[in-house]
């Protein structure tokens, strides 16, 4: 069933009509008592005319004393519709009636004069309206004008309803219908609505139709990116998903909103809750490397290797990460928090474990002895010298020990080489045991040379010459080359000081090769310390 009660024709119709007749109601009820009023008091104003023109002739017959005149006269005006009764009367004898004399309201009393001496009266005229009729004419002649008028307003009504249909309603009701065929998830609806007068609605019209243009053409490059956006989401998708290399996302928690696969193939113990750091062993330098990030506006892009944590007895695992700080737009493209206080970090990250332990396997190599795995004299001079940073920093001191074995030749010349090098690898277990703390160093400078250092608060020479004893007494001890043969060796210590004895690396290891020497000069196993008066 249609609802007319919606349409805006029915209600500009109704409402026209509902104001048309109301409006003539009350106008025609005004209308009707007034046409009564009025034709009442045309009645009376027409009797009374009657009534003057029958004056003169009153005036005679009362005069005469004529009873017969006065009787026509009298019934002469009851002839008229509008006169229920007349009496002619004066003051001496003459006295005629006829009609209904009962009814007094609207009586209407005229003095008769004198015919020869106007001033004068010589009787009365008594004229008893008919009221019933005078009101009967005076309704009906009210109603018709009533029945006029609301049928005057009925036509106009009528008239201005199909004007307002016409060239109102009508064109809003087309441009309606024009609307609701248009279905905005198919732009090939969206066509140009027709309406040719030059008025308020064809300049409304004008306008949605520049609208819809526009709209449409909106719409269609809309309904064109998305098309090429979700291809793109779906390239990257799928890249994502499939990439070898782990990716994930960091809050300023340091926390994975989110990864790929590949991430947890690479960290399979990770989860949500985990904190990122917490999965590398050297977690505290990459705490400081996001801190950075998120802190220095110029640093958007850091990468560094790090070691993940395993579980006892699983592979130590190396990764390469490439750090991204993502900027407010990339945030909002991938739908993450852009108004935290903090950026978001984006993570790339590579197993290297492979690459790494080669790396870690050649630089050993390059900085240990192959046979004690002791630093060798290049990296034990690097170490020296950064020993010597940090005691000129700190306002401290370094101690060096330059070790040379005693009675070792005749090892190796008795027993071979291979009882030479069991001897030296427990001399740098030996010592191992000994300078094996932090900011303390011990290599081997080559053959039977080792040279141990490490750093003091203040010098303590006897400390000091404590040390050297122990590190004498434990080379003194038997060394076991096989299960029958075993020998004994000893040490030459030359001792120097920095920055005492000298305040860099070169002129510390002269100082301390010099008193090594002095040392064997005076017949070995024992130390010596640096005399800046030797020659």
């Amino acid at each position: 069933m249609i609802n007319i009660s919606g349409k805006i024709y029915i209600k500009v119709a109704l409402s026209i009509a509902i104001g048309a007749i109301g409006t003539s109601l009350v106008t025609s009820v005004l209308l009707y008592f007034s046409a009564v009023n009025s034709e009442q008091s045309k009645a009376e104003a027409l009797i009374d005319q009657i009534g003057a023109t029958i004056r003169s002739t009153a005036s005679i017959a009362l005069y005469v004393q004529d009873e017969e005149l006065g009787q026509e006269i009298v019934q002469g005006l009851v002839i008229n519709d509008l006169i229920a009764g007349a009496q002619l009367t004066d003051s001496l004898s003459l006295n005629v009636s006829f009609g209904d004399l009962a009814d007094m309201d609207g009586l209407i009393h005229t003095n008769v004069q004198h015919p020869f001496i106007p001033e004068q009266s010589i009787g009365q005229l008594l004229i008893h309206p008919n009221r019933n009729y005078i009101q009967s004419i005076a309704r009906q002649k009210a109603t018709n004008d009533a029945l006029l008028l609301l049928l005057y307003s009925a036509i106009v009504a009528l008239f201005v309803s199909i004007l307002v249909h016409k060239l109102l309603t009508q064109p809003i009701q087309n441009l309606t219908a024009s609307f609701l065929k248009i279905d905005p998830r198919n732009t090939q609806t969206m066509r140009t609505l027709i309406h040719y007068d030059n008025d308020e609605i064809g300049q409304l019209v004008q306008g949605i139709n520049d609208l819809m243009g526009e709209l449409k053409l909106t719409l269609e490059n809309e309904t064109d990116l998305r098309k090429k956006t979700q291809a793109l989401e779906s390239k990257f998708r799928l890249i994502f998903e499939q990439a070898s290399a782990g990716i994930c996302l960091i809050n300023s928690d340091n926390i994975v909103t989110a990864a790929n696969p590949a991430f947890y193939h690479i960290q399979p113990s990770s989860s949500e809750s985990t904190p990122f750091i917490d999965l590398f062993e050297n977690s505290n330098q990459l705490e400081s490397l996001l801190l950075r990030m998120r802190s220095e506006e110029s640093v958007n892009h850091l990468s560094i290797d790090l070691k993940c944590k395993s579980n006892d007895g699983a592979v130590n695992k190396w990764v390469h990460c490439l750090f991204s700080r993502l900027t407010n737009q990339r945030a909002q493209q991938r739908d993450i928090d852009s108004n935290s206080e903090e950026p978001i970090i984006e993570v790339i990250m590579y197993d290297v474990t492979s690459r790494a332990e080669k790396e870690l396997k050649t630089r050993f190599e390059a900085d240990h002895d192959a046979l004690t795995h002791l630093k060798n004299r290049r990296a034990g001079e690097f170490e020296i010298d950064n020993l010597l940073q940090t005691v000129n920093l700190l306002d401290l001191s370094l101690i060096i020990f330059m070790i040379d074995l005693d009675k070792f030749k005749p090892v190796n010349d008795t027993y071979g080489h291979d009882a030479g090098d069991r001897v030296l690898i427990e001399v740098s277990k030996r010592l191992q045991s000994v300078f094996n703390g932090k900011n303390e160093l011990c290599s081997r400078w080559g053959g039977d040379e080792f040279v141990t250092a490490f750093v003091v608060n203040s010098v303590n020479m006897d400390e000091i010459t404590a040390l050297a004893q122990s590190t004498l007494s434990s080379l003194s001890h038997p060394i076991e080359i096989s299960d029958e043969i075993s020998c004994e060796i000893g040490g030459s210590i030359g001792v120097v000081i920095a920055p005492q004895h000298a305040n860099n690396i070169k002129e510390l290891l002269a100082c301390a090769d010099k008193t090594m020497y002095k040392v064997k000069e005076s017949g070995r196993g024992h130390f010596k310390v640096y005399d800046p008066n030797w020659k």
